[in-house]
């Protein structure tokens, strides 16, 4: 998933996004540019145009989605069971 300037996760660290404790998926690797964070940290803040790798059920992914584009935010999201 490409991180565009309506995300609300742009500037934010993947610790303040806890995407896998609100939906499940992980964020498994990030592409910047040519620059490749093979296993990102939870401290890895997020940019503008920054690719995703994500893994997780297909609820999972389609609710980082939401959260990442800010169509939902992570408070709205929960853990699929």
């Amino acid at each position: 998933m490409r991180l565009d300037s309506g995300s609300a996760a742009v500037g934010r660290t993947l610790a303040e996004l806890n995407l896998r404790g609100m939906t499940g998926a992980t964020v498994l690797a990030i592409r910047r540019g040519e620059d490749k964070v093979v296993v990102p940290t939870a401290d890895e803040q997020l940019r503008e145009g920054d690719v995703l790798a994500l893994a997780g059920t297909h609820e999972a992914i389609d609710s980082a989605r939401a959260v990442l584009s800010g169509s939902a935010s992570a408070e709205q999201q929960t853990v699929p069971a």
